[in-house]
């Protein structure tokens, strides 16, 4: 009864949002002191990034602590960080079988998976934070039950882990499309980002995440794009001396969860795993900024030259033209989810 009372006031701390939250000293229910109760649903959670600098981190724990949180321990989550399950898109199929419970892919991953969700990789398709953030909670609920048919799994709430910068070894710049014709760039094997790449007149090179350290200590790429915080996190700092800033698109994670497992728990866990999606995008919202923040001062702390574009209209003219050749990848009714999304961003006007 004691514990059942705690549970029920840390929920209406948290309740008030993420800035009164984070006031609070270390929570006794964190998800790695949960308390082992009879009948107890284990959730259990993979992810590819190391558990100790990654927003996926801080997302996960956050998203794990408040479903127990909410489920009065009824529900106890086991976090498998670093792909110890395996990668992004295998962790994709385990949950589509019920065997992983949530898992917090990269859009362009699970887009292989969830072929709707290639509508957020089309570039230059928002420009702003804000835009992306107001996209994701419109667009959503649309997106659910095909993301369910289509792979098997739930969106319910995102991580955002910041704007894709290149990062690569160079004696000067990139400054425009023209300057990647010199440079053999890593990207994701995503169909719409390599085209893109190839827009700009570059050499897109698709290598696995894993694999890119020694891609780039050995020569096999010059650079790639990434948020500032994988770049320094995994030391890329040691092997490249320069970043560009741009928005061409942002590296997002839906947390996603089995929903054949979903569909299994009752109806008050199933709400409260979608309060605690809900929340946990909040407060990643609230977190990310702060943190890359200080990623990009480790960054120039380590000697990386950093450049902003400051007119990126040749960048967005090049890599918008190619969207009518890849609204097929998106769905039969690809072009109709592309103009749905920029319907809603229309409707945005700037709304905080």
């Amino acid at each position: 009864m004691r514990l059942h009372k705690q549970a029920l006031c840390l929920a209406s701390i948290l309740a008030f949002g993420p800035a009164l939250a984070t006031a609070q000293d270390t929570n006794p229910l964190n998800w790695e002191s949960v308390p082992e109760l009879d009948d107890q649903i284990t959730m259990k959670i993979g992810h590819s990034v190391n558990m100790e600098w990654s927003s996926h981190t801080a997302t996960l724990k956050r998203f794990a602590e408040l479903v127990a949180i909410y489920t009065h321990n009824e529900i106890k989550p086991e976090i498998f960080p670093g792909a110890q399950l395996g990668g992004e898109r295998e962790m994709v199929q385990q949950a589509r079988q019920g065997a992983l419970h949530v898992t917090l892919p990269a859009t362009n991953n699970i887009a292989a998976l969830a072929p709707s969700l290639n509508v957020f990789i089309l570039p230059y398709l928002a420009t702003s934070t804000e835009q992306v953030n107001y996209l994701q909670d419109e667009i959503t609920p649309f997106l659910v039950p095909r993301v369910i048919e289509e792979a098997g799994v739930r969106i319910v709430g995102w991580e955002n882990s910041g704007w894709r910068a290149f990062f690569y070894k160079s004696d000067k710049p990139i400054e425009k499309p023209a300057d990647l014709e010199a440079l053999k760039m890593r990207v994701p094997p995503n169909p719409i980002m390599i085209a893109t790449y190839e827009a700009w007149g570059g050499n897109p090179t698709p290598i696995a995440w894993a694999e890119l350290y020694n891609a780039l200590q050995q020569g096999v790429v010059e650079g790639g794009d990434n948020p500032v915080t994988d770049v320094i996190g995994m030391k890329f700092n040691e092997v490249i001396n320069r970043m560009t800033t741009f928005h061409y698109t942002i590296l997002t994670h839906p947390i996603v969860v089995s929903e054949r497992w979903f569909q299994r728990l009752s109806e008050e866990h199933q709400n409260a795993i979608l309060r605690a999606g809900k929340e946990a995008t909040d407060y990643i919202r609230w977190w990310q900024p702060l943190d890359e923040a200080n990623w990009w001062d480790k960054a120039r702390e380590a000697g990386v030259e950093i450049t902003a574009i400051e007119n990126e209209d040749e960048w967005l003219e090049k890599a918008r033209a190619i969207w009518p050749d890849y609204y097929e990848v998106i769905g039969d009714d690809g072009e109709e989810v592309a103009n749905k999304a920029l319907e809603i961003l229309d409707s945005f006007s700037g709304k905080p």
